[in-house]
């Protein structure tokens, strides 16, 4: 397991949304804002491993057309 994984696995929920937090909750701590800080990182590397995964499919798509 990747250390992305871990982090997922770790502030995530079984139906991928992310869990209610402090900071939704209205507090600034350095904590909620470290942990937020997080999420937010997290989030990041699902959506490029998602865009990484769409280019492939779309290179293959166009490559079967040829």
């Amino acid at each position: 397991m990747n250390e992305d994984d871990r982090l997922t696995a770790t502030a995530s929920r079984p139906d991928g949304h992310l869990s209610s937090l402090p900071h939704q909750q209205g507090y600034t701590s350095t904590a909620s804002i470290d942990f937020r800080i997080l999420e937010l990182e997290i989030e990041n590397s699902r959506l490029h491993r998602l865009v990484a995964e769409l280019l492939l499919k779309n290179q293959q798509l166009r490559k079967d057309d040829e």
